[in-house]
């Protein structure tokens, strides 16, 4: 990776200079800043202690795998044989048409150590992998997924009116449909999705295989006025379903997930993968994520964004290799 030859680069300088050291004053010390390769910080939090160890450094990377499965055990309510993350024909990264890698950017990786007292004696409870940044391309054929994974649906109040089907008897529903696709057509609509259980629309963190909006949840118009988002509220998902809309989806069906926000090219902040014997709050930045026992997947609110037809009808994968089973 272009960031590590870099670091390399600059180690090997640094041996190559020691020769010729000489001694810096306090007051031509105190003109030089910098930021250390290896940066170690020690927290507590409850009965935890966290030690993380920053890399900072930038990565350009394409990683691909044929399968990506962690914590593979029997689990209480879960099926039989499943696993907490599956994924099948895993991807970070792309290949352009022309042949060129897209990379996943990562900034700022880092390794953290959660220990709890236990009679006098610390014991290792979690160990996580994060990134400070990441902006990219996901890929895969997910089965399985245990943690927080917050989703952005976005699009126009036309192509949100074409997917709504209502009977001639359901005058509800016929008015609606009328805002949505008449006076609301231009506007832009929201909605927030999580990993949920599609039999009862409740959220469902634990080896899940559906995304989609919680019972409850309401469609919003982010620049709208406080009158057309109370309309709005009138209507709320319930057992995945909103004014005959489908709400909940296979999770199978996103073949790739761009990370971070594609228009704007804004990174996202706070996605990380944990392993932990008990449940264990991770913190950034003051907040903290709950993680259950297992291996638990985190990427918060804005790290994921979509519209609705890709929402409704699934993403397409990209190319991955080279040498591309999916388009040879």
């Amino acid at each position: 990776m272009k960031a590590v030859l870099l670091a390399l680069t600059g180690l090997l300088a640094t041996s190559v200079s020691m020769a010729a050291l000489q001694p810096v004053s306090d007051e031509e010390l105190g003109e030089y800043t910098g930021q250390a390769f290896l940066q170690i910080d020690r927290t507590a939090s409850g009965a935890n202690d966290f030690t993380r160890f920053t890399f900072g450094m930038d990565v350009e990377t394409l990683i691909t795998s044929d399968l990506v499965e962690l914590g593979r055990y029997e689990r209480s309510g879960e099926a039989a044989g499943s696993s907490d993350i599956r994924i099948n024909d895993f991807a970070l990264g792309s290949i352009n048409s022309d042949g060129s890698v897209n990379p996943f950017k990562i900034r700022d990786p880092f390794l953290e150590l959660a220990f709890e007292d236990n009679a006098g004696q610390e014991e290792l409870v979690g160990i996580r992998l994060g990134f400070g940044e990441a902006f990219g391309k996901l890929s895969g054929n997910i089965e399985y997924l245990t943690g927080n994974i917050e989703v952005e649906i976005y699009g126009k109040g036309s192509y949100l009116a074409s997917q709504m089907s209502c009977s001639w008897w359901d005058l509800v529903c016929a008015g609606a449909k009328g805002l949505v696709g008449g006076a609301w057509a231009d506007d832009d609509f929201a909605a927030q999705a999580v990993l949920i259980n599609p039999s009862n629309g409740e959220p469902d963190g634990i080896r899940a295989t559906h995304v989609g909006m919680r019972d409850g949840q309401t469609l919003s118009i982010p620049n709208g006025s406080g009158f057309t988002n109370f309309l709005l509220g009138i209507f709320s998902s319930s057992n995945c379903e909103l004014l005959n809309v489908q709400t909940c989806f296979p999770l199978s069906i996103y073949r790739t997930l761009d990370i971070g926000n594609r228009d704007t090219g804004a990174s996202a902040q706070g996605m990380f993968m944990s392993f932990q014997t008990k449940t264990v709050t991770w913190y950034d930045s003051g907040n903290g994520t709950s993680a259950t026992q297992g291996a638990f997947m985190n990427i918060p609110n804005g790290g994921i964004r979509t519209s609705f037809q890709e929402a409704f009808d699934g993403t397409e994968r990209v190319r991955t290799k080279f040498l591309d089973p999916y388009y040879d």
